[in-house]
């Protein structure tokens, strides 16, 4: 094996390492997306936990939202060799999967309000 090809085999683990523990330290520090049932204060009562959901749910639009705007920003380049097209339709793909998500939040909520 050549001591060229060593080094490199060994600068990308070092990298790869590097990488794998400040993504690590990187999740440790984010709060969580929503609230997680186990860590639910059972004492709210419904309406404060459906006033929650509602927030979610806004939240999540927003999102939808901003995904939209990135897809058509993406669509609206052009010149150079890169293709945006395929950026666009992941920004869509989120864009959908945060409006379902609002929707999933809305309807808790709404459970929630018809107690």
């Amino acid at each position: 094996m050549s001591r060229r090809f060593r080094s490199l085999v060994g600068l990308s683990a070092v990298a790869l390492l590097a990488t794998s523990a400040l993504s690590f330290a990187q999740s440790q520090d984010k709060p969580a997306m929503h609230m997680h049932k186990a860590d639910m204060n059972h004492d709210k009562s419904d309406t404060d936990v459906a006033a929650d959901y509602k927030s979610e749910a806004t939240m999540l639009r927003e999102k939808a939202e901003s995904h939209r705007e990135l897809a058509k920003n993406y669509r609206g380049r052009s010149g150079g060799k890169a293709n945006y097209s395929q950026i666009a339709k992941h920004c869509d793909n989120l864009a959908k999967f945060y409006d379902d998500a609002a929707k999933e939040a809305d309807a808790v909520s709404s459970g929630l309000d018809a107690k």
